[in-house]
């Protein structure tokens, strides 16, 4: 069963009191354009509040006050600390998604690969408590029993998007595509998570740029190695 959301020993709420508060039994959360605004609303509450504070601190109370919402409103639309951090996860990944689609458009993949990586970066920079954000969110999840799930979840939606990122119209035939693409994208993603946190414990700019060109150069080997694997 997941954990509950971190309250206070006043933010406690069973069902009738949800249903006093007004909530429609009969109606998913989110079903109506103000419910998918207050949901969004939540969202961004928890992301703001994990980035300033971090996991350990995350409470409903915290969430609800960034959110502007009662913390009724909050437990109605989501009842457990993994719910809210699965919706957390996949609005980072929708918002990298969306600066990273406009911003690749080679055909070929070893400049998708370039491109891709680059890019991560320069996102990293950009928000670094978010990254770090991301760091505690796998903690957490690995840490918490019952919550492994979210962990796996996390890397795999990553391998997911970056294998249709760089491996978009191929034409690798299958199922030598699937294999390439996801041996590819997860040593990609072992890459960034390692150089993420280099970066934060150097804090050294250079090196962090050099070892990013570095992690290109061997991504684009290993592809071409499996695809000349692949052909023999």
């Amino acid at each position: 069963m997941a954990a509950s959301l971190t309250r206070h020993p006043d933010e406690d709420m069973n069902e009738d009191s949800r249903q006093s508060a007004g909530a429609p039994a009969a109606r998913s959360p989110g079903a109506t354009k103000k419910g998918i605004e207050t949901r969004a609303r939540i969202i961004r509450g928890a992301i703001e509040a994990v980035e300033s504070e971090g996991m350990e601190s995350l409470t409903t109370r915290k969430i609800a006050a960034r959110a502007g919402v009662q913390l009724a409103t909050l437990h109605y639309y989501f009842d457990s600390k993994e719910s809210l951090m699965l919706a957390v996860l996949e609005d980072l990944v929708s918002d990298m998604s969306m600066r990273y689609t406009s911003s690749v458009n080679s055909a070929d993949m070893d400049d998708r690969i370039a491109q891709l990586i680059r890019l991560i970066w320069r996102y990293i920079g950009e928000n670094p408590n978010r990254e770090i954000s991301q760091i505690e969110l796998t903690i957490y999840a690995l840490r918490t029993k019952g919550s492994e799930w979210l962990a796996a979840k996390q890397y795999n939606t990553y391998i997911d998007f970056y294998s249709q990122f760089v491996f978009r119209d191929s034409d690798i035939p299958e199922p030598e595509r699937t294999r390439i693409a996801n041996a590819v994208t997860r040593f990609m993603l072992i890459g960034i998570d390692g150089l993420i946190l280099q970066n934060f414990a150097l804090g050294d700019t250079a090196v962090a740029s050099e070892s990013v060109e570095a992690l290109i150069f061997t991504t684009q080997a290993y592809l071409k190695k499996l695809i000349a694997q692949s052909a023999t």
